[in-house]
């Protein structure tokens, strides 16, 4: 892999997007098509935005041609407007989301030109060329940039598994993972990353992290047997034990002990596509079992027979657990 390319800008990747619409239009000049691979020759993230768009686009052949043939006014309002549903055809074809947040839609971009992503309900295993292992859970996207200097992986939304590799015949690199959150360094291990909505939890399961907040003075450092939740300024709360149960998605499941309804259906609802809830009159409701990831609709069934529960499916994009309803009693 080449070292010194890491994910495309914004700017480029628009661009890109501008370029393939144009060119699957149907009318583009063999002019056109010219100024693209002149385009695309001029950097290495221009030829980098266009492959992996390419590979995007290739999932459904083509973009549809009414990208490039709106009638919706001149000339600048057409192209806006086959550009936003060129994005949106793109980030669908990818399993991403366009993020409607105060953080605007350019926060989707890194994870949607990722080096290595999954979608929902997808994990996947990375071999780096140093021997580093990647695991990548449901609905990860990740970066790397590796030089003389340092070994670097970007973390840009999901939770990840890592095993360094111990480099041999070479000076030394630190190996580094940013996160939207602060930047971990391990020092030799094998430890998870998970970002959420509540923070980045950070778990070591051998050797030791030194984490730092992005808005933090000074670095956390995590030995092995511990983890801890941080936000932008640094820990939250204490370092707690590290449940190994919580590489269970490796092996395609979740090990439930005694686990709260709700705490197991918000698990469940990472590798579903839609929505899948928990009434609040039973998630706490404890459960156990080992749950095969791959196999939701057994789970539902199971929890069904287990707990006093039923489940409500408004199409097979919104699901909820709610309290079993009592049955009508006899009249005779």
């Amino acid at each position: 892999m080449a070292a010194d390319v890491t994910a495309p800008a914004d700017d480029i990747v628009r661009t890109a997007i501008d370029w393939m619409v144009r060119l699957q239009s149907g009318t583009a000049t063999a002019q056109e098509h010219e100024a693209c691979r002149r385009w695309r020759a001029e950097q290495p993230q221009h030829e980098l935005a266009w492959q992996r768009l390419q590979s995007l686009s290739e999932r459904v052949a083509t973009l549809p041609r009414t990208l490039a043939h709106g009638s919706i006014g001149d000339g600048d309002a057409r192209s806006r407007h086959n550009r936003r549903f060129a994005v949106k055809a793109l980030c669908l074809v990818a399993g991403v989301g366009l993020v409607a947040t105060g953080a605007g839609m350019a926060t989707s971009w890194p994870a949607l030109m990722a080096e290595y992503s999954t979608r929902v309900g997808e994990r996947r295993r990375v071999l780096l060329a140093d021997g580093t292992v990647l695991e990548l859970n449901s609905a990860t996207a990740i970066d790397t940039a590796y030089d003389d200097q340092q070994r670097l992986i970007k973390l840009h939304r999901g939770e990840v598994l890592i095993t360094t590799a111990r480099e041999e015949g070479r000076s030394y690199r630190p190996f580094m993972v940013h996160t939207r959150l602060g930047q971990a360094r391990a020092l030799g291990t094998r430890f998870q990353l998970r970002d959420s909505e509540t923070g980045m939890r950070l778990a070591v399961y051998a050797g030791a992290v030194a984490f730092t907040a992005r808005d933090g003075v000074g670095s956390v450092r995590i030995d092995a047997g511990r983890q801890g939740m941080f936000d932008r300024h640094g820990l939250v709360g204490n370092l707690t034990p590290a449940n190994e149960q919580a590489l269970a998605w490796t092996d395609g499941v979740i090990v439930a002990d005694r686990m709260p309804l709700g705490e197991l259906v918000a698990e469940l609802d990472r590798y579903l596509p839609g929505r899948l809830r928990c009434d609040p009159a039973v998630a706490s409701l404890p459960i156990s079992g080992v749950f095969p990831l791959d196999q939701p609709a057994r789970i539902l069934a199971a929890i069904a027979r287990t707990l006093p529960v039923q489940i409500d499916t408004w199409t097979s994009y919104w699901i909820t657990l709610r309290p079993r309803a009592a049955a009508p009693r006899s009249t005779t």
